[in-house]
């Protein structure tokens, strides 16, 4: 979001320095800007302003850390990148990776970061999990601050979070849990609810399945996950359907019908190419629909591998 017109052409050159990085992004001027949706829609927000511009409008709409978006800032001249809230939950990571693409300074103040330690927030996002209880999380990231041990029960044994992360073990004081279980005595204990993942599929018709299955085997790689947390596949192409049926997930066929009369106010704008189709999406919106009423995007739209374009949603699955 640019406030000014040289924050205008900035945010252009922001703009294609995250769609390089295969970032997906929408670049808005500030007169133009719906923050209440864009808040409650958006993984991430970038400031193109003034630090205390930015700040004032942060103080109308944060709400929580487990509810508010990443927020960062950058000056008009690209100088510096600064992460304003959220910090754990993603900003201190896109500011980094943003000044890296511009040149540019990060400012990070956050104290695990700043001694190369992972926060619960970052772990929870790295895991594409939900925080059961965010109260516990001061506690925990206090621990790993100490350099304590922290235990990370019930994730992958070849995963790496650090040298105080204790892997698939609950003998520790503190620890970070993806399990149902109980656990005795005066342990901390966060509680993560990894997310099972809808994903929904774009393509001509004239692109070959392999190319699409190429693609979502991208997507996944790069979210860090495999095949096991995805719950279902949708497209309006039927033949994405042999996909599925190879992943073992279930499929749902959407109907053009159904894409125009799907109403979310998250959406990311359709492309001219789809406006000229008269659709208003494609991938998000099957994305959506399959992962039910209460998903939320976890990966907006992108182009992967040429001609197919996917998007990811988030949904708690039994």
């Amino acid at each position: 979001i640019s406030a000014s017109e040289d924050g205008y052409r900035a945010g252009e050159v922001i703009r294609d320095k995250l769609r390089g990085m295969e970032i997906p992004v929408v670049h808005y001027r500030y007169r133009d800007a719906r923050l209440d949706l864009i808040w409650n829609c958006y993984d991430a927000v970038v400031f193109v302003m003034a630090l205390e511009g930015a700040a004032r409008i942060v103080c109308r709409y944060a709400r929580s850390k487990a509810e508010d978006p990443a927020v960062v800032v950058v000056d008009d001249g690209m100088n510096y990148v600064i992460p304003l809230l959220g910090g754990h939950w993603g900003a201190n990571e896109l500011a980094r990776e943003l000044a890296e693409a511009l040149g540019s300074r990060a400012v990070i103040t956050t104290a695990a970061e700043l001694k190369g330690r992972l926060s619960v927030e970052r772990i929870a996002e790295m895991l594409i999990a939900r925080v059961l209880n965010p109260e516990a999380i001061v506690r925990v990231n206090s621990a790993l601050l100490r350099d304590e041990v922290v235990c990370l029960d019930g994730v992958d044994a070849d995963a790496d979070f650090g040298g105080n992360i204790k892997l698939n073990s609950d003998d520790c004081r503190y620890i970070i849990s993806l399990l149902d279980k109980p656990y005795g005595g005066d342990r901390v204990v966060v509680r993560l609810k990894p997310l099972k993942l809808s994903i929904g599929v774009g393509s001509r018709s004239s692109v070959d399945l392999g190319r699409v299955r190429k693609g979502i085997e991208m997507v996944l790689e790069r979210l860090g996950v495999g095949r096991e947390r995805v719950g279902v596949i949708a497209s309006i192409r039927p033949e994405i359907a042999e996909i599925a049926r190879e992943f073992n997930v279930g499929f749902r066929l959407v109907s053009r019908e159904e894409l125009n009369n799907f109403s979310n106010p998250c959406l990311t704008p359709p492309s001219e190419t789809l406006t000229k189709l008269g659709l208003r999406g494609v991938a998000e919106v099957a994305a959506l629909i399959a992962g039910g009423p209460s998903s939320r995007l976890v990966l907006r739209k992108g182009a992967v591998d040429g001609e197919v374009t996917i998007a990811v949603a988030g949904y708690e699955g039994g």
